[in-house]
């Protein structure tokens, strides 16, 4: 009876946190921002190109590794990650400096065949028994793989998160790339259209062999 008293105060105070965080960010989104950012559509050509450049003027390039044992071309951010953990079943790369990452692993078994619907909602189930949060913001499907966007909470704030699998192959590739959710307008469009090129790449890769 103890744990489940605790679970709904848990409950009580997510939800309270939540409501409070909503009123913020709709308070924040009332402001005007004259700030003109990159679409994703226009991201993923500077992804292509190598190179973008944000707003605030920094400057970002791009490069390709082949990562895990699957030899998967990996697009990532070049030149800014100071802590990579590489080997045949996952590669890690992490910046805390802008608090950015990309990870892509290779599972030990297949996934499951389900539809993006059901793995939302398998997501967000596993969440709730992990006593966390995910709130999904948007499913795509593209010829490779698919993805989804979602913010989690955490003590340092809410992170933004694009978690996607690779269906081709023998479906055993997950990756999760995320930002604070604060940065998802510049570093999580950029990481959006990473994922985006990944699946043109795979798309690329097959046709060339």
């Amino acid at each position: 009876m103890a744990y489940v008293d605790e679970k709904i105060a848990f409950l009580e105070r997510e939800a309270r946190r939540q409501e409070k965080e909503a009123e913020e960010r709709k308070r924040q989104e009332a402001e005007p921002d004259n700030t003109r950012y990159l679409t994703l559509e226009e991201m993923l050509e500077a992804v292509r190109e190598g190179t973008v450049t944000f707003p605030n003027q920094e400057t970002y390039e791009f490069a390709v590794r082949t990562a895990l044992s699957e030899q998967i071309p990996m697009p990532f951010v070049k030149n800014i990650y100071t802590d990579v953990e590489e080997d045949e079943n996952k590669t890690v790369l992490v910046d805390y400096a802008h608090k950015i990452s990309q990870v892509m692993v290779l599972t030990d078994r297949p996934m499951v065949e389900e539809s993006i619907g059901k793995w939302k909602k398998r997501l967000e189930s596993g969440m709730e028994e992990l006593n966390s949060y995910a709130e999904v913001i948007e499913e795509k499907v593209l010829e490779n793989l698919d993805y989804l966007t979602l913010r989690t909470p955490t003590g340092k704030g809410w992170i933004y998160n694009i978690c996607f699998r690779i269906r081709k192959g023998n479906n055993r590739i997950v990756g999760d790339y995320n930002c604070f959710e604060e940065d998802k307008k510049t570093y999580g469009t950029m990481l959006e259209a990473l994922v985006m090129r990944l699946n043109e790449m795979i798309t690329d890769d097959a046709g060339a062999q």
